[in-house]
């Protein structure tokens, strides 16, 4: 996941879980014109807000800061998609040669739904560094549960983030102490030097980056079973045998 979002933008995905209240129709209340205004306007920004609350399970600490809950229908959904990439897995142990899988960081292999929330779903790229420096964000547990079978039964990892390579040391510090294995490779979004791989170098949009590092692990002779992320833009581009798509109602990145 990148940090390039609108903290506004960013929830009109959410409305895919259910936001169906439409705000503000200038026509009579009760009037076909009414009724038709409303369903072509998108839903009410703060119901939206509260059905993506609703969907993780939010709930205050004593501090109040925000949770999602492992028994909220994002937790089931996410548990439900790992246990089918898994199932996946254990089919291809044994048939493909150098099994590998791929993860993707921000709410693939971590959770940033406390901290979403406390921000009001806005991104503030000082604040995410902080929350990376400080290791505010958690393991997501299915994913890291499926992360130490796979590399028990002798599957390589690598991680492929959106977040730069400047981040790089520091959120791998994290997922270490998080309890993820360490990876046979790990790969940041270029910020200075671009390796020889990515043609389009700097100026990668997300596909081109992430299909292209793809690309370049099965050219060392690992190859993809799942490719796990919370954004289509994490999966497309091909170079992998199965991408799962993880939950992710709070934002949108192309």
């Amino acid at each position: 996941m990148s940090g390039k979002w609108s903290g506004l933008v960013k929830l009109a995905a959410a409305a895919a879980i259910g936001a169906t209240v439409a705000s503000g129709a200038t026509a009579l209340a009760g009037s076909d014109d009414a009724t038709a205004a409303r369903a072509k306007e998108p839903a009410n920004i703060g119901q939206v807000k509260n059905d993506v609350k609703a969907y993780y399970g939010d709930y205050l600490d004593a501090a109040g800061k925000h949770h999602y809950s492992d028994t909220s229908r994002f937790a089931k959904d996410t548990k439900n998609v790992v246990a089918d990439a898994k199932r996946y897995l254990q089919q291809q142990l044994g048939r493909v040669k150098n099994p590998a899988i791929v993860l993707d960081v921000d709410d693939t292999s971590e959770i940033t739904y406390g901290w979403e929330a406390d921000n009001d779903f806005g991104f503030d790229p000082v604040k995410q560094q902080q929350a990376i420096d400080n290791g505010t964000f958690t393991a997501n547990k299915p994913v890291l549960e499926l992360t130490n079978w796979a590399v028990q039964h002798g599957v390589k990892l690598y991680f492929l983030t959106g977040r730069n390579e400047l981040q790089g040391p520091q959120s791998l510090k994290n997922l270490a102490n998080e309890g993820y294995p360490a990876p046979a490779g790990a790969f940041f979004k270029p910020k200075v030097t671009a390796p020889d791989y990515l043609p389009c170098g700097l100026t990668c949009n997300t596909v081109q980056y992430k299909s292209g590092t793809r690309a370049h692990i099965e050219a060392t002779g690992a190859k993809i079973v799942l490719n796990v992320g919370d954004q289509f833009s994490d999966l497309e581009g091909g170079y992998a045998l199965r991408p799962i798509k993880l939950p992710n109602p709070m934002y949108y990145l192309p």
